[in-house]
């Protein structure tokens, strides 16, 4: 044990003592009493002990063993994080109006923004932008759109949402 541990389970053997003798004291008649204080000293002595046995072991660490790669095309923890994000806010904006508006349309505007912009057609641009995505999926992007006045009406459901963006991608493929 090293030197901080060691002045780690003193002050906790300590202060187990202090209140031990303080409850021994306050209840001295009583035995019972005194069996709860010797309880109660004796459990803070316990987790004293395993704290510093914790500590002591995250000290030590662990060993440091060989590192494993990653296959190929496994997306990193970030690419985990964006993807399970994104499935999330699919849901959310699924199961309620004010979801599908403050979670999933911010996403998909500057995408239809930049999909239009190839073809030279601004998202502000209704009557062009219409025939290009078609009026469903434009009223998804809709930048004159405003916030539902219910936030917890039924959301937009996801086959519409896929058509927005196999649109998007029908575009792209198609300069």
């Amino acid at each position: 044990m090293t030197r901080s541990l060691w002045a780690a389970f003193l002050t906790t053997a300590i202060l187990a003592a202090i209140a031990f003798g303080l409850a021994l004291g306050v209840g001295a008649p009583d035995p019972g009493t005194i069996e709860r204080a010797a309880a109660g000293a004796f459990g803070l002595l316990g987790l004293g002990a395993g704290s510093i046995a914790l500590s002591a072991a995250v000290e030590a660490g662990l060993p440091a063993g060989p590192r494993r790669r990653r296959p190929e095309g496994l997306p990193d923890e970030a690419g985990t994080a964006a993807l399970v994000g994104l499935e999330r806010s699919l849901r959310f904006g699924a199961s309620t109006a004010g979801d599908f508006y403050t979670q999933v349309r911010p996403r998909l505007v500057p995408l239809t923004k930049s999909c239009l912009a190839r073809h030279g057609v601004s998202l502000s641009d209704k009557e062009r932008a219409v025939g290009l995505l078609g009026a469903d999926a434009y009223a998804l992007v809709d930048p004159d759109g405003t916030p539902p006045a219910d936030r917890f009406e039924p959301g937009v459901p996801l086959d519409q949402v896929r058509r927005l963006l196999d649109r998007l991608e029908a575009l792209r493929s198609n300069p």
